[in-house]
């Protein structure tokens, strides 16, 4: 998943456009997958001693079956983004950094849904909440069904320089 940002393949006829669709869907649902659903935090009931539920709408624009692994009684991690959706707890990847717990709730919102939302609410019980995951805020999260990929440095907050990935000598004491 992580290498596949070039064009291939050129595709003219119907059967070739509809299997380069199907592919490209599997290929979209591998990534969701491996950087987890993003969504926002609608609302936080803070508990006792760091405990919190969380009520969250993921993103719209998905494929279906992505939707359909949020389910109640389901272990999810969570973890606070930026708007950019990169991963902001400095060197540590997002499975080390979530918050863990049951989904509570899944829900699809009635009436007409907001631009850019899928309308499935999913309310979630930690027992440590992390900064970052405030009303308003962009967050990820994903079941405990979903394979646990460590991202790229690239794709964390601050994490594209070149030295920060691969070190230079100048990192140790000159004695």
């Amino acid at each position: 998943v992580f290498t596949r940002f070039h064009v291939s393949d050129v595709w003219l006829d119907d059967v070739s456009i509809q299997r380069a669709a199907r592919n490209q869907t599997e290929t979209h649902k591998a990534f969701i997958r491996s950087r987890w659903m993003p969504g926002w935090v609608d609302e936080v009931e803070y508990g006792k001693f760091g405990a919190a539920t969380v009520t969250a709408t993921l993103f719209g624009g998905m494929d279906d079956s992505l939707y359909t692994d949020f389910k109640k009684g389901v272990s999810a991690m969570m973890n606070p983004v930026e708007n950019t959706l990169k991963h902001t707890h400095g060197a540590i990847g997002p499975r080390h950094m979530a918050c863990r717990g049951p989904i509570l709730e899944v829900k699809r919102l009635d009436g007409e849904v907001p631009m850019g939302s899928s309308g499935i609410q999913v309310t979630f019980k930690t027992d440590l909440i992390l900064e970052g995951i405030r009303p308003g805020r962009v967050i990820r999260i994903c079941p405990g069904s979903w394979p646990q990929v460590q991202i790229p440095r690239e794709e964390y907050l601050g994490g594209n320089k070149l030295e920060e990935r691969f070190p230079t000598p100048d990192i140790f004491p000159k004695y």
